[in-house]
């Protein structure tokens, strides 16, 4: 009874690591090169870009928040979502985040995010990406921009 017991528990095993070593590979993905942003409308928002590098065919999702320390402590911050089905490679797209408690000031501010890139959107997409803090300077608007 012993030996069965061990025979069927290594052959389910076995079986077992061949379907892990069947299951399709996480896809990989990258965000990185955050700009520095500008002020637009005397700081109700920012603007600047990001670039991705992502697997074809996949679904990306992406959060970016902004927060800065305006004055006296006070906070500025807002946050932007992006989804889109990636056509492969490096992309680089437009983030414009609108303040949502206080004007954002020309100056340093700090970025945090989350990425996340799903096979397709029967699959499961796995838990993501927390991107690392990034500090970004806020400057503000152009001038040409504004005519």
């Amino acid at each position: 009874m012993r030996r069965t017991t061990r025979a069927v528990a290594a052959a389910a095993f076995a079986g077992g690591v061949g379907l892990v070593a069947a299951a399709p590979a996480q896809a990989v993905v990258e965000l990185y090169d955050i700009s520095d942003a500008t002020r637009v409308a005397e700081g109700a928002a920012i603007t600047g870009t990001y670039t991705v590098t992502c697997t074809e065919g996949t679904d990306v999702f992406v959060s970016l928040s902004v927060t800065q320390r305006v004055s006296e402590g006070r906070i500025a911050n807002g946050s932007s979502f992006e989804q889109w089905t990636c056509e492969g490679g490096e992309v680089t797209l437009d983030y414009e985040i609108v303040a949502f408690t206080m004007a954002f000031d020309e100056g340093p501010a700090v970025v945090s995010g989350f990425l996340q890139e799903c096979p397709t959107p029967e699959q499961f997409c796995g838990p993501g990406t927390q991107l690392p803090l990034q500090v970004i300077e806020i400057s503000d608007e152009d001038p040409y921009l504004a005519e």
